[in-house]
Order: structure tokens, then C-alpha cells, then sequence
């Protein structure tokens, strides 16, 4: 009986151009939440600009909402805003902040701004209390950092690039392998790279969305490395 109705359902819709424009955008909304999410891509710009809005507004309001400052730098950070994002991480710890995620997202932000030294000491800090933080997100810029200040060559960067490899996710494997690649290592590159495409391949069917576009990079990236 569903059946039938679903077959009439189908009939009338493709009996006017309405229906078929319909029927088209509701197959393309169904394939871009199954495969890609571009749509959810394109709305989470809004959505960070929302977000950034409403803690601001929280911040003025309250001057030691740390919580807020820290998500604010964040969602900076995030942005490429990395000198607003170390300034209001700057004064989180100001008010006493001083937990691992923090530790992350402040020394995250003065890699970026070539403060290296410091942010070495705060990306090991928020390992040293966490050593899951940010499902190992802090060994990527502690690898930036070590090949800005070392080079490339550094045994620092591969010891980092190891411990990295412990957390198996597709997208810090193939960030990793991007930095690597831009700091000359091409061969150690194409190593994670590889071990990203393999690892992607074990991900559950439910939960491959949203690594895949880390999987077309990778694979982007064993080209770039060649």
C-alpha cells in the first residue's frame, strides 16, 4: 500500500515541471546531506558569524565570561583571524583560564603569528593535560612550528608526525601531510597521504560524510607530492 502511494506520489509530481523541479531539488538535498554537505558548508559561515555575534554581546556584558572569549577565539581562529583569536585568548588567561583546550587554541594562534617559542610551550601544555585534546589537533601546528623554526628536516617533525598517527583520523592525517609536503618533506607526505586514503576506508558508512572531503584531499595531495 506505501508503495502505491509513493508510485502516485512520483506520478503526480512528474506530470508538471513544478513537480519535476521538485522531485530534482529533493533528490539533489538528499544526495548533497548523504555524500557531500555542501549545503551545510555553505551555512556554517552564517552560522560562525551568528555565533561570533552573540559572544561578543555576551563578553561586553560580562568582562569574565572566559568561557565566551575562549570559543570566540576559536571561532577566530577558525576564521584566520588569528591576532583577534590570540587576543581574546590572551585575556581568558588573563581571568584565570588555564585548561588544555585553551592552552591549544592560544598557542594554535601564535604559531600562526610567528611567535613560535611561545606557542610551542602552550601546545605542549595542552598536551601534557590532556594528551587527546582536540583529537590531536595540536601536533599539527606543533609540526608547523617545528619546520618554521628546525626546517623541514627536523627529527622534531617526524617524531611529531608519529604521535599524530596514533589518533587514525583521515583529517589530521592529511592536514599533516599537506604541512609535510610544504616543508619539502614530499616523501613523508606521500606516506600519510596514503595511510589517510587506507584509514578512510575503515570508517563506518553512517560516518563517512564528513571526512570525505578530507579523502579528495588526500588524494589531492598524493598528486601535489609526486
Amino acid at each position: 500500500m506505501k508503495s502505491f502511494g509513493l508510485f502516485l506520489a512520483l506520478s503526480w509530481l512528474l506530470r508538471s515541471p513544478l513537480g519535476r523541479l521538485l522531485l530534482l531539488v529533493a533528490v539533489l538535498v538528499y544526495l548533497d546531506h548523504r555524500y557531500f554537505g555542501l549545503l551545510a558548508a555553505l551555512m556554517a559561515p552564517i552560522y560562525r558569524h551568528q555565533r561570533i555575534a552573540s559572544l561578543r554581546h555576551a563578553v561586553e556584558i560580562n568582562p569574565s565570561d572566559v568561557r565566551a572569549m575562549v570559543e570566540l577565539g576559536e571561532h577566530y581562529l577558525r576564521n584566520g583571524g588569528y591576532r583577534t583569536a590570540a587576543e581574546y585568548l590572551e585575556k581568558a588567561f588573563d581571568r584565570g583560564e588555564d585548561g588544555a583546550r585553551a592552552n591549544f587554541l592560544l598557542g594554535a594562534a601564535w604559531v600562526k603569528l610567528g611567535r613560535h617559542g611561545e606557542g610551542r610551550v602552550r601546545l605542549q601544555q595542552a598536551v601534557a593535560l590532556k594528551p587527546d585534546v582536540a583529537y590531536g589537533e595540536p601536533y599539527l601546528y606543533l609540526i608547523e612550528e617545528a619546520a618554521a623554526t628546525d626546517g623541514g628536516r627536523s627529527p622534531r617533525v617526524d617524531e611529531l608526525v608519529e604521535k599524530l598517527r596514533r589518533f587514525e583520523s583521515v583529517e589530521m592525517l592529511t592536514r599533516a601531510g599537506h604541512l609535510c609536503r610544504q616543508a619539502g618533506r614530499n616523501e613523508l607526505a606521500r606516506q600519510l597521504f596514503a595511510e589517510a586514503i587506507q584509514d578512510y576506508q575503515f570508517i563506518p558508512r553512517n560516518m563517512r560524510r564528513r571526512e570525505r572531503r578530507w579523502l579528495w584531499r588526500a588524494h589531492l595531495g598524493q598528486m601535489q607530492a609526486r
